[in-house]
């Protein structure tokens, strides 16, 4: 859900793609600078409004609505350069395809378009919107009332950082803690108001509207039950703690007033938003389904030609509650080792030794006990064909039919094996609140550059944060994954600390004194 601020970007975004669009119309058929004036042409409106849904939709993908783009002049310029060429492209293939009746006055009309509204688009983001949001902040109109939780060192820096940064819009009531001897206390001139047990208690009396947690010293385990707690207050939680470094990286997630959070905005999910997920998966699996068919066939008659045995593979996975179904793939290993492994019931008894070289390196990496995911993959057991299929997850389409059954959704979080399922930490099983998906946020944005432990905090975070614009994001960014073959390296630069920040912005002020 978009808050009012994003909203606003939006209305502000149309505004300028309609200015930008309609200059480029009135030049060429209405001004008489070019040609005699004469009625707009039949594409008019739809062009208009194909731009606009294309626009809308890459500009979300490439982050634009968030707030540290608001504040960094020179990356919003790279980003929206970045945007509109995709845009563009995208816009030229679609008419490309869509066979339309475009007279030749038509490409100096949306090069126009184009060109006006990207400039204008850069006035109206880079110099007008700063200004605005800086303004409102420095007057304390955008203030957003929160509680830190953690008292600790860290909690501490937060605050001290919150309090100097005079772009900060949080306003700081106080700070949450569970340790008793704390409550009571003041720390950063702020009281200590009680502990995460009376949090929603705290929340009403003090009319928060976001809490940030800061803690650094627990387990992920451990905090993520703390999450769980907070969300009942039904406020948006920042986290803001060094056992989720990595995964902000990975998320290039947003930055409130400087700090660089893992949020999560707690939502009811509703039958609609059930029901609304569920009819995308059926159309679109089903649609893929006949789109692909051809594609389905080739690879067919490849498998059979490189290797006797069965066109499918069907495993036993672990997919929403734990519930055990059989997961469809193209054959991608020689049929023989695929039949002995599944004649024994007991993991233990397993004879092949590529197999149990296998499950051993999952435990340990599922475990924590190794970090490296680029794990020998036993050559000899997997056809030619096979490493094609794999290296292009092409192996995996058929899942499409486990979509289209409802065992599986085009987008979530990944299932796992039933002998992986065993040396799962309890906090991992989190992952199965919902149907496992094709692809997932761990898949486009991390791959296997990241420990087993942040796989399954990215699918967390997918879960907290789902959205179907959110859904359509991750499929479009599944395309470039399958097409060169390799994971997204996608990784924002860990930037300074909180205390390197602290120590910037003290200097500032003394200049400015």
């Amino acid at each position: 859900m978009f808050s009012k601020h994003k909203i606003a970007l939006v209305i502000a975004d149309i505004v300028v793609c309609l200015i930008g669009f309609q200059f480029g119309f009135w030049f060429v058929f209405k001004s008489g600078l070019y040609i005699n004036s004469r009625p707009y042409p039949i594409y008019y409106f739809p062009t208009i409004f194909l731009f606009i849904c294309i626009f809308l939709c890459f500009f979300q993908i490439e982050g634009l609505y968030k707030y540290q783009e608001i504040t960094n002049p020179i990356h919003q310029i790279q980003t929206l350069l970045k945007a509109y060429l995709k845009i563009f492209a995208t816009f030229v293939i679609i008419i490309f395809f869509m066979k339309s009746d475009y007279i030749a006055d038509s490409r100096l009309t949306i090069a126009l378009s184009f060109f006006m509204s990207f400039f204008l688009m850069l006035i109206v983001r880079v110099i007008i919107i700063p200004r605005i949001y800086f303004y409102v902040v420095s007057k304390g109109m955008l203030k957003k009332r929160v509680i830190i939780l953690g008292a600790g060192e860290h909690g501490s820096l937060v605050c001290q950082f919150l309090k100097l940064n005079p772009r900060s819009y949080f306003k700081v009531i106080g700070f949450c803690d569970d340790d008793p001897s704390k409550v009571g206390t003041v720390v950063e001139g702020f009281p200590v108001l009680g502990s995460s047990n009376n949090l929603e208690d705290i929340i009403k009396k003090y009319a928060i509207k976001e809490i940030i947690i800061a803690i650094s010293n627990v387990g992920r385990e451990l905090l993520l039950e703390l999450i769980d707690r907070c969300k009942k207050a039904k406020v948006v939680i920042h986290v803001v703690s060094d056992l989720y470094t990595e995964v902000n990286e990975r998320l290039m997630a947003e930055e409130f007033g400087g700090l660089r959070t893992y949020r999560v905005v707690a939502r009811e999910v509703g039958i609609v938003r059930l029901v609304g997920k569920r009819l995308f998966d059926i159309f679109g699996s089903s649609l893929l389904l006949i789109f692909l068919s051809p594609l389905f066939a080739l690879i067919a008659v490849a498998i059979k030609y490189d290797s006797n045995g069965p066109v499918f593979y069907k495993g036993k996975v672990v997919g929403k509650n734990g519930h055990v179904f059989k997961a469809y793939k193209f054959r991608s290993m020689y049929a023989r080792t695929e039949e002995k492994a599944k004649s024994h019931k007991n993991i233990r008894e397993l004879v092949n030794e590529g197999e149990k070289r296998h499950i051993e390196f999952m435990k340990n990496f599922i475990q924590g006990k190794v970090k490296d995911k680029c794990y020998l993959e036993e050559e000899n057991r997997i056809t030619k064909v096979g490493r094609i299929l794999r290296k292009y997850s092409l192996d995996e389409l058929p899942q499409l039919i486990n979509v289209f059954k409802g065992e599986m959704s085009l987008v979530g979080p990944r299932f796992c094996t039933v002998y992986e399922y065993k040396f799962y930490k309890p906090w991992h099983k989190r992952r199965f609140q919902v149907k496992p998906g094709m692809t997932g946020l761990w898949q486009v944005r991390a791959r296997s550059e990241v420990s087993y432990d942040d796989m399954v905090i990215l699918d967390l975070y997918y879960i907290d944060n789902w959205s179907f614009f959110f859904d359509i994001e991750i499929l479009l960014r599944t395309i470039p994954v399958v097409i060169y073959g390799k994971g997204s390296r996608i990784k924002t630069p860990r930037g300074k600390t909180l205390k390197e920040k602290i120590e910037d912005l003290k200097r500032e002020r003394l200049k400015s004194a």
